[in-house]
C-alpha cells in the first residue's frame, strides 16, 4: 500500500514515550513516520540573532533542508530553540514546500518559569508537529478555534486547540492523502 511517508529528524532532548505518542497520533492519518535522532547536527551560528537570543526559523530550516535529501513526502525537524521569522516575536513552527520546522522552547512549561510537565509538552508537541504537517500538506490556518490548523500566536493558543483537523480540515487532508493510496 502506498502511504505518505513522514521522517521526524529529532535535534533536541525528547523522551522515547513523547516520540511513541507522536508516531501513534501521526500514524492515526494512515502516515508512515520515520524517527531519525540526530545528536550530531545543530542549528548555524548564522542563522542565530543575536540581539533577539533567537534563530531565525527561515534560515534555520533551508540549512537543515540542504543537509537532509532524504526521500520523504514530508521532513519535519524538532528543534530545541527558539525560532522567529521577521514579522513575529517568535514562532512555534515555520513550513516552507514539504520540509518544517518546530521550535521546542515555547513548549516546555520551564520558558514560563513554571514546574516541568512532561504530558503538556507531550500534547504540545503533537499539536504543532501535526500542524506543520498539515502545512506540509497545503493547508491553510482554519478559523475553527479548535482545529490543529487554527494559528497560536500564544502557548495558551496552543492549549485550546486540539490535536486534530476540524471536518473540513480532515476532508483536505483526506483528499490529499488519497494520491497515496492505490487506485481501483
Amino acid at each position: 500500500m502506498n502511504v505518505m511517508k513522514v521522517l521526524l529528524v529529532i535535534l533536541s532532548n525528547i523522551e522515547k514515550s513523547i516520540m511513541d505518542e507522536l508516531i501513534a497520533h501521526l500514524s492515526n492519518y494512515g502516515l508512515k513516520v520515520d524517527i531519525l535522532f540526530d545528536s550530531r547536527k545543530y542549528l548555524p551560528i548564522s542563522a542565530f540573532n543575536w540581539d533577539r537570543l533567537q534563530f531565525d526559523a527561515e534560515k534555520a530550516l533551508n540549512f537543515l533542508k540542504n543537509l537532509y535529501d532524504f526521500n520523504y513526502d514530508s521532513i519535519v525537524f524538532i528543534v530545541d530553540a527558539d525560532g522567529y521569522v521577521n514579522s513575529y516575536n517568535f514562532v512555534f513552527g515555520l513550513t516552507i514546500d514539504k520540509v518544517a520546522i518546530v521550535f521546542t522552547s515555547r513548549l516546555r512549561e520551564e520558558f514560563y518559569n513554571r514546574k516541568p510537565n512532561p504530558t503538556l509538552f507531550m500534547e504540545r508537541l503533537i499539536k504543532e508537529v501535526t500542524h506543520e504537517i498539515g502545512h506540509t500538506l497545503g493547508l491553510s490556518h482554519c478559523n475553527n478555534m479548535g482545529c490543529v490548523m487554527n494559528f497560536s500566536n500564544t502557548i495558551e493558543d496552543v492549549d485550546k486547540k486540539e490535536a486534530y483537523f476540524c471536518e473540513k480540515c480532515k476532508y483536505k487532508v483526506n483528499e490529499k492523502l488519497a494520491k497515496y493510496r492505490p487506485q481501483r
